[in-house]
């Protein structure tokens, strides 16, 4: 859908996928071939040919750089991927953090094995009792993180908030979320992961351990993590692919869970392209 509309509106393809960006790790992520791109210029593919690890304000930089470049070659940005928190980031912004961390993410982390998440909560909760009220008791993701934000930079996470920006503010952004019927959505996935094997997914992730050390960040997603189970005699492969068709078919579902509560999201059908293309236009 991004490459007909690129080629029929003038665009090129900034790409918000968080694992796409690594170099060589190709069937796992789907990447597009380049036969498939159509002439159309995609961005922020294969940039990283180690194990740094990329996150939110890294593409927020990188992105910006990149659309200006493009705005100002009279081209339009056309931003893909389902990394929600990446467009997230584009739109709304992200906020300050010292660079210097006084304590780290595993170091919160060993503290919530040792002390239970309630010990956490209660900590949460008396800095910054605004913000605890929005998250539940057993949100293990969003109390470390608080906690994280509050002891790293001296502030509650609440009034850290108030400082975030965005580059992107002069931008006007047209939003189109694609979505078809559940059952279709979920054959489709079923018809991904068994073509991810057929194109030698196996075989891929064995060279790339012999490449790369074990702790680099693609190994641990969805497919990559499975499969190095496999090859590490920890899983049979049968398991291995059925479970990777259902956890993706659980974060299919967290997707659309979560672009359903951005208002400004116009949805449309793959097959609708004609109507697409007449909406981005007018805006």
């Amino acid at each position: 859908m991004s490459v007909q509309l690129a080629q029929r509106i003038g665009g090129e393809i900034i790409s918000a996928d968080s694992m796409q960006v690594y170099k060589d790790f190709d069937i796992g992520t789907d990447k597009i071939a380049t036969e498939d791109m159509g002439g159309v210029p995609h961005h922020l593919i294969d940039i990283i040919d180690d194990c740094s690890q990329f996150n939110a304000s890294v593409f927020l930089d990188k992105s910006f750089v990149l659309a200006e470049d493009i705005v100002s070659r009279d081209r339009i940005p056309i931003t893909c991927g389902g990394t929600a928190l990446y467009l997230k980031t584009m739109i709304r912004g992200i906020f300050p953090e010292e660079k210097q961390k006084k304590v780290s993410r595993e170091e919160l982390e060993q503290l919530v094995e040792e002390k239970g998440l309630a010990h956490l909560f209660s900590q949460l909760q008396e800095i910054d009792p605004g913000y605890a009220e929005k998250i539940r008791e057993n949100d293990r993701i969003r109390i470390v993180r608080g906690m994280e934000i509050y002891l790293n930079n001296g502030l509650p996470p609440s009034e850290i908030f108030k400082n975030t920006r965005t580059p992107f503010e002069d931008y006007t952004f047209v939003r189109v979320g694609l979505n078809m019927d559940r059952a279709e959505i979920y054959r489709r996935i079923e018809r991904r992961v068994d073509r991810m094997i057929e194109r030698g997914l196996v075989n891929e992730v064995e060279w790339l351990r012999n490449k790369y050390p074990d702790w680099c960040p693609s190994f641990k997603s969805l497919g990559y993590k499975e499969i190095m189970q496999v090859l590490n005699g920890e899983m049979e492969m049968d398991t291995a692919v059925a479970l990777i068709k259902q956890r993706s078919r659980n974060f299919a579902k967290r997707q659309l869970s979560w672009f359903r509560q951005e208002k400004d999201i116009h949805w449309f059908n793959p097959r609708q392209f004609e109507e697409i293309l007449e909406f981005v236009r007018k805006k």
